[in-house]
């Protein structure tokens, strides 16, 4: 089972789709560098959810005001809902 950072099993770092230079890109909290070079947003957002999925973690979607406009969560829910 893979371990995150903070040692909880499956849950990985969050993934972050930023805006950087004029474009998108892809970052993990926490990591220093950019997963992907700047691209499109909608091509950016594909790769972020795909390595949320992975890591069992959330994907943040900034637009290019830099505000959060998005998040969607790929991990182990703790209250989910009643029904």
């Amino acid at each position: 089972m893979a371990r995150s950072r903070s040692g909880k099993p499956g849950l990985g770092p969050n993934v972050w789709v930023i805006h950087y230079r004029g474009r998108f890109s892809v970052k993990e909290e926490g990591s220093p560098g950019y997963l992907a070079p700047p691209m499109s947003q909608r091509m950016a957002i594909t790769i972020g959810r795909l390595i949320a999925r992975a890591n069992g973690s959330e994907l943040i979607i900034q637009g290019e005001s830099g505000r959060i406009r998005a998040r969607d969560s790929h991990g182990a829910d703790p209250n989910p809902p009643k029904g």
